[in-house]
């Protein structure tokens, strides 16, 4: 299997990788970019996965006046209600 040809970006947030036009999600570390990069498994902290809801949510809901908010549930569905 040949590695795929891709280009590393330092971005403000981190770095990033791009495969026919197409960034990555950011990675801290340049080295976690390029083993991303070459398909290899990269841990992704907590704070790297909700950056990347976020700009997802931002990209789904531009242009909007409404901020965008991103929150985590442990269950589906709408709110328990006890009478």
């Amino acid at each position: 299997m040949t590695k795929p040809n891709y280009e590393l970006q330092n971005r403000d947030d981190g770095w990033v990788y791009v495969i026919d036009g197409r960034r990555s999600p950011f990675y801290s570390t340049r080295e976690a970019a390029i083993k991303a990069a070459e398909g290899e498994s990269v841990p992704r902290t907590f704070d790297e996965e909700l950056d990347d809801e976020l700009d997802d949510g931002l990209e789904d809901t531009f242009p909007a006046s409404d901020p965008v908010s991103v929150t985590r549930r442990d269950h589906t569905g709408g709110p328990d209600r006890t009478k």
